[in-house]
């Protein structure tokens, strides 16, 4: 397992662990009950920023909130696993309750799957099946415009340290984790848990093998096995982790013309993240 030195790095969105600027623009009294839509432009720790019609509102997560796809199927991510696809990007339904501070506490979330795979397509910053695109092309830009706020204060608030990172190596054409990638990512939810405020980023991948639609298929399945492994395994909750998502082909490792090329780019990279304004940077 790699350590970094409190290095700063980017993870897929430079807006995904931006610090949480503003609260409801009321504060909410103890047990009042209060919705709210928007896209999600920041995550940290239990916190999630969201972007509304009338400026930006926090709403914090806990392992008893209810995230569910409203509209269409989420496909390989598991109903249970979906807090991981609260995602920058994303456009959400919330509805909550106050808390003795006067903020919300969710206690329901909701989003349509083909606004997930939109989120994904910004996420990933690769191009889309090019049956998808045309379908996909406005909602795309509509949300990139909802979270475009961000890239001007990337350098301020889009840095955050990774403390760790395992890279998780996969044979050909599965998903199953090998014993010592299990190993690995069991040091890694260890260390997790004893930093404030942490994340948990996963990132899937895939060498250039198969079609494009298996390698996105694969990949994404390989994100959801560490996922599940470290819910289940390494008792990280669900809303702590960031699963963008497949990236397939994106990014290669090494080169995709030999066979030991390839192996390093069936992998799934998870790092843990800490917001900088949370390790007081």
């Amino acid at each position: 397992m790699k350590t970094p030195s409190l290095r700063t790095a980017s993870f897929v969105a430079a807006g995904i662990l931006a610090t949480v600027p503003l609260a409801l623009a009321q504060s909410l009294s103890l047990g009042q009950e209060a919705k709210l839509s928007g896209v999600i432009t920041a995550r940290a720790g239990d916190s999630m920023t969201v972007k509304t019609d009338t400026g930006n509102a926090v709403a914090r997560l806990t392992a008893n909130t209810d995230v569910k796809s409203k509209k269409g199927r989420l496909g390989l991510l598991k109903e249970g696993a979906a807090a991981t696809a609260l995602i920058p990007g994303l456009r959400v339904d919330v509805e909550g309750v106050g808390d003795d501070q006067g903020a919300l506490i969710a206690t329901k979330v909701r989003f349509a799957a083909e606004d997930l795979k939109t989120a994904r397509a910004i996420q990933a910053g690769m191009a889309e099946t090019e049956g998808k695109v045309a379908t996909n092309a406005q909602g795309v830009e509509a949300n990139k415009q909802a979270i475009g706020d961000l890239s001007g204060r990337m350098g301020q608030l889009g840095e955050y340290d990774v403390r760790s990172e395992v890279v998780v190596y996969f044979a050909v054409g599965s998903a199953a984790i090998p014993q010592e990638g299990a190993s690995e990512l069991a040091q890694l939810a260890t260390q997790a848990k004893g930093l404030q405020g942490y994340m948990v980023g996963v990132e899937g991948y895939a060498d250039s093998s198969g079609g494009a639609d298996v390698n996105q298929k694969l990949s994404l399945e390989r994100s959801q096995a560490v996922v599940n492994w470290l819910a289940q395994n390494g008792g990280i909750p669900f809303h702590r982790m960031l699963a963008p998502g497949a990236m397939s082909e994106a990014q290669p490792a090494a080169s995709n013309e030999t066979a030991a090329g390839r192996s390093q780019n069936r992998r799934v990279v998870v790092r843990i993240l800490i917001n900088r304004g949370i390790a007081g940077q």
